[in-house]
C-alpha cells in the first residue's frame, strides 16, 4: 500500500478517528524498513502471529481514537497487512519460514553466525556482564 501514514489515513476512514491513533502500530509494522532495503523484513512483521500475538502485547486489545471509539488492535494490524499484499490474504509465519532455507549456523550455534553484527552484539553483551560482576565484587 505504502507507507505508515497511508495506512494510518485507511484506519481513519474505517475506524475514525485521527492520523496519530494508528500511526505507532503502523509504525511498528514497518518497522524492519529501517534495517533492510527491501519486503524481506515483512516476514518479522506481517504475519498472522506478529497481529494476533505481538501487537496486542504493546498496545493492548483495543485502543481508544480520538473520537473515543474502541477500535481493535488486531484488526488495526490484520488490515495493514492486508493492505500491503492487495487484500489477497495475511500470511502466517509458515508461509515465509517454508521458503527459507535452513543453515548449519540456525542450530544451536553449531557453526558461527556469518554476521559481524552478531559477533559485536554478543562480544558488547559480555563485556556488560563482566562490568557488572566487577561491580558487584566491589560492592
Amino acid at each position: 500500500m505504502g507507507n505508515c501514514l497511508h495506512h494510518s489515513k485507511s484506519s481513519v476512514k474505517r475506524w475514525k478517528g485521527s492520523v496519530e491513533d494508528y500511526l505507532p502500530i503502523h509504525e511498528l509494522l514497518d518497522s524492519p524498513k529501517t534495517c533492510m532495503n527491501n519486503n524481506t523484513g515483512r516476514m518479522m512483521t506481517h504475519n498472522t502471529w506478529f497481529a494476533y500475538t505481538i501487537i496486542p502485547k504493546i498496545f493492548g486489545y483495543n485502543i481508544i481514537n480520538s473520537d473515543g471509539k474502541s477500535v481493535d488492535t488486531v484488526d488495526i494490524a490484520m488490515l495493514h497487512i492486508a493492505e500491503d499484499y492487495r487484500m489477497t490474504g495475511v500470511p502466517t509465519p509458515q508461509d515465509f519460514l517454508k521458503h527459507m532455507e535452513v543453515q548449519a549456523w540456525m542450530n544451536n550455534g553449531v557453526k558461527p553466525i556469518p554476521s559481524q553484527e552478531s559477533k559485536e552484539a554478543v562480544t558488547d553483551l559480555l563485556e556488560r556482564l563482566r562490568e557488572e560482576r566487577l561491580e558487584e565484587e566491589i560492592i
